[in-house]
């Protein structure tokens, strides 16, 4: 999947969601081993984004990454209809990273080509005017708003821990040579423990969800202005993207965003 996608729009009652998404290979790698999901007007799902970044041997962290997103999918086509609280959001979000995590996982054991595959996650539940974030991994999730950026998630890896513990500083960070190692993913056993994170949201919030080919040559703090100057997320997604490939392009490169409008906050 790569390429920029187009932009696809999703309206109910006074609530507005606007979806893009744009992935790439990079320079170096002929593989894609990102994969995400947006709705679209023949996806079932129309709350729900996702961006996942796969690892392993012989081609099968793409294999890891696709099985991860369309498991979940599958699992809230099944299940979403049943929630109407943010409690059973939450338990949605988590169960259903629980399910896809299980089928890599047995999956990774059924055949040695697969042996030791898995997988970030990183996804956006839009419900009740809220946004419900699961995450695994070093994918990360972003909030603008008010012209600025929050980075929601905490990344799980080696390097963020030695950050948190003193023993590195924000500057060492960057070019650490154990920067690419993760500390938790799924797929690489029979359970994983998932963050989860709620936001209320505000008119005109975007959520940005990247793998690190673009998190690790983007920072969005300086690139705020193109949030605020560019007609549409597709522009934005685009933009971002040829940054990255731009910087170095030496991962794939994948975000997605979602802008959220709610026309009882206009009045």
């Amino acid at each position: 999947m790569s390429g920029l996608k187009p932009v696809r729009t999703r309206g109910e009652g006074d609530v507005r969601l606007v979806f893009s998404a744009y992935s790439h290979p990079g320079k170096v790698r002929k593989n894609n081993e990102d994969y995400f999901f947006i709705p679209t007007d023949a996806t079932q799902v129309k709350d729900l984004m996702m961006v996942a970044d796969g690892m392993g041997g012989h081609n099968a962290g793409d294999v890891a990454s696709r099985m991860v997103v369309e498991a979940i999918v599958e699992y809230y086509v099944e299940n979403s209809h049943r929630v109407t609280s943010v409690e059973q959001a939450k338990d949605l979000i988590l169960n259903s990273i629980q399910q896809a995590n299980i089928k890599v996982y047995n999956q990774s054991q059924a055949r040695d080509i697969y042996k030791g595959m898995g997988t970030t996650l990183t996804l956006a539940y839009f419900f009740d005017h809220r946004v419900c974030i699961g995450h695994v991994g070093d994918s990360r999730a972003y909030l603008v708003r008010d012209r600025s950026v929050t980075k929601i998630t905490r990344d799980h890896s080696l390097v963020q821990e030695l950050l948190e513990e003193g023993k590195i500083t924000q500057e060492e960070v960057d070019n650490h040579p154990q920067k690419n190692i993760i500390t938790r993913a799924l797929g690489t056993a029979s359970q994983v423990v998932a963050d989860y994170y709620e936001i209320e949201l505000k008119d005109n919030d975007i959520i940005v969800l990247c793998t690190d080919g673009l998190s690790n040559h983007v920072d969005l703090n300086k690139n705020i202005d193109l949030f605020y100057s560019l007609e549409s997320l597709d522009e934005i997604a685009s933009t971002l993207g040829k940054k990255a490939l731009e910087a170095g392009g030496v991962d794939n490169v994948t975000i997605v965003m979602a802008k959220y409008s709610c026309a009882t906050e206009k009045r």
